[in-house]
């Protein structure tokens, strides 16, 4: 390889790939995990302190009563993530039009290391192993890659993610920074946030927290709330972009019934399905 083309493509990485940060805090609190994702160079969400005001909700507060009374144990919401988004651009904090938000709260019918186990492999760990790249089944794009290593300790993961082919939806080019933490007795926690882009992309800011625990018929609750921003849809007008594209509850339970098909087939196959 040339040594000018060696030198461009070595340009283009994230300072994330090459910095050495110090390990990852062993108890992400608020304070802790952004003093490292600043450490990191990462883009911290604007939605930082909503996602985390949700997480610190959580610990005290059962299950919807929307998932018991759905037949797939499933409760989609996008009522606080649109209120908080509307608030922030009518204040002219961020972008109008780019924003994607979600809370869905479920009872997932499998032990908690399985649906853990789905999460990472949906990050690019293949089934049993610690790293490694994996091509998840994906509603939105024909085409995805996703590649995964632990980079700056146990349960630290540097990320990254090729996704095209979405029609509307464009490229995705992207690296993120992943920490998991807890056991299955205590539970799982799992926050991931955009470092840098590693390629062409439309995203400026990610930011995503899972709560897994350990429900005593051997079923697991999962939660979930995640904020992105990047992808434009104002060409649909702001009102009906929000409805169709930024906040839409059923193409969301969609990619969350994924997620729970891909659970299942782990656990009765002992694998899932590439494409």
């Amino acid at each position: 390889m040339p040594l000018l083309l060696s030198i461009l493509m070595l340009a283009s990485l994230p300072l994330a790939a090459f910095a050495e940060a110090p390990e990852a805090p062993i108890i992400p609190g608020k304070i802790e995990y952004r003093a490292w994702l600043e450490q990191l160079g990462a883009q911290v969400s604007p939605f930082y302190e909503h996602l985390f005001s949700w997480n610190e909700a959580q610990e005290k507060m059962d299950l919807p009563t929307e998932v018991s009374l759905d037949p797939q144990g499933l409760f989609v919401s996008v009522r606080r993530p649109l209120a908080e988004t509307i608030k922030m651009e009518d204040s002219g904090e961020i972008e109008e039009s780019v924003t994607v938000g979600l809370e869905s709260y479920g009872v997932v019918d499998a032990p908690i290391e399985l649906v853990l186990e789905t999460v990472l492999f949906r990050s690019g760990k293949p089934v049993g192993k610690t790293e490694g790249s994996t091509r998840p089944v994906d509603s939105i794009f024909g085409s995805r890659r996703e590649t995964i290593r632990e980079r700056w300790g146990a349960g630290a993961y540097y990320i990254t993610n090729n996704k095209t082919g979405g029609g509307l939806v464009r490229d995705q080019n992207d690296s993120y920074a992943m920490i998991v933490r807890g056991s299955p007795q205590q539970g799982y926690l799992v926050f991931s946030s955009f470092l840098a882009p590693v390629g062409v992309t439309e995203t400026k800011s990610a930011f995503t927290i899972v709560r897994l625990r350990a429900l005593p018929d051997g079923k697991t609750d999962y939660r979930i709330t995640s904020r992105y921003q990047g992808q434009p849809y104002g060409f649909f007008g702001k009102e009906n972009g929000r409805a169709n594209f930024g906040f839409n509850p059923a193409r969301i339970r969609q990619g969350q019934l994924e997620f729970y098909a891909q659970v299942k087939e782990l656990k009765e196959k002992g694998s899932i399905s590439e494409r």
